[in-house]
């Protein structure tokens, strides 16, 4: 009787540690799941977004990437993902490393031909390349369209870039690392009073003269970095000015792009325009030229624009 109690109990025993162990099994296989959930921008997921036109679509962590604008090319270099560009604009021109890839043609007219030569699986294009997106898409390439017109849309196109292309881990580091450096900014501005901050005139172009109006990208880097844009009140992206218009809204800062490789517009041109020697900016030398690329491109270096801007504008913060 004893031995038969004995061997129930190690009956019941042995259930129990089974049970136990398939228990244990069960739970550890539901923390795996939990812990390594299949994402967007995994190898087997599918991604699908809206890109800055309003077009869906669905991507498979693409290995061979083109970028038709040098924006894109430097988000992708800056999501480390430089390895995977198989072509890139001719403007293209940072990182270094973009120099040495494939050129697909100018930003505004690429090469159909060459594009589809180096056997893309995304295409990363802008608002102007409306043809060649139609195109890309009846010979079935994924195309999508990044048009960040502001410091946001700049940060969320970061985001979908990175989980579309499986750099999602950097893309959230490098989203909240530009986040605090604009934050930073705002808040040393954030208590200067209105009329403490400079009246900005930022020369888009000088023939004709052109400058950035309310509601580009540029102005919100002049307003962000704590000045005042004289064409608040344009009514269009890019107004033509007379010289003479902005001599009478006489502008305490003046900002000119410098153009690497140009006959770019320098301070003396802008010295020895007539009856410009009245304005402010000219009287206190406080003219300044701006690297182009960072001031222009909708990438993680406008973050260095804006920053650059601040200490031209407030040098004592």
């Amino acid at each position: 009787m004893v031995c038969e109690r004995k061997a129930g109990s190690n009956l019941r025993l042995n259930f129990l540690l089974i049970t136990i162990l398939l228990l244990t099994m069960f739970v550890a296989g539901c923390g795996s799941e939990k812990k390594n959930p299949s994402r967007p921008g995994d190898d087997s997921a599918a991604f699908t977004f809206v890109d800055d036109i309003g077009r869906k679509v669905t991507v498979i962590k693409p290995e061979r990437l083109v970028s038709l604008t040098p924006s894109s090319t430097e988000i992708l270099f800056a999501l480390g993902l430089g390895d995977k560009v198989v072509g890139v604009d001719d403007y293209s021109n940072y990182p270094a490393a973009a120099l040495k890839i494939d050129k697909v043609g100018a930003y505004d007219k690429p090469s159909l031909e060459k594009i589809v030569a180096l056997k893309p699986d995304l295409v990363l294009a802008d608002s102007i390349h409306e043809e060649a997106v139609k195109r890309l898409e009846e010979m079935g390439i994924s195309v999508a369209v990044v048009f960040p017109s502001d410091l946001e849309e700049v940060l969320t196109g970061i985001r979908w870039i990175g989980i579309a292309t499986g750099a999602r881990d950097r893309a959230v580091e490098l989203e909240a690392e530009l986040t605090e450096r604009i934050r930073l900014v705002d808040e040393k501005v954030a208590s200067i009073p209105e009329q403490e901050r400079p009246w900005v005139y930022y020369e888009v172009s000088s023939e004709p003269i052109m400058t950035a109006g309310p509601k580009t990208l540029s102005s919100e880097l002049i307003v962000r970095a704590g000045g005042r844009n004289i064409a608040h009140d344009a009514a269009t992206d890019y107004p033509e000015f007379s010289p003479e218009a902005i001599v009478s809204r006489n502008p305490d800062v003046i900002i000119f792009p410098e153009i690497h490789g140009t006959d770019a517009v320098e301070v003396e041109t802008i010295k020895a325009r007539p009856g410009w020697g009245t304005v402010e900016a000219v009287q206190n030398g406080r003219l300044y030229s701006v690297d182009a690329d960072i001031l222009s491109r909708p990438g993680p270096r406008v973050v260095e624009a804006l920053e650059k801007m601040m200490q031209l504008f407030h040098p004592g913060i």
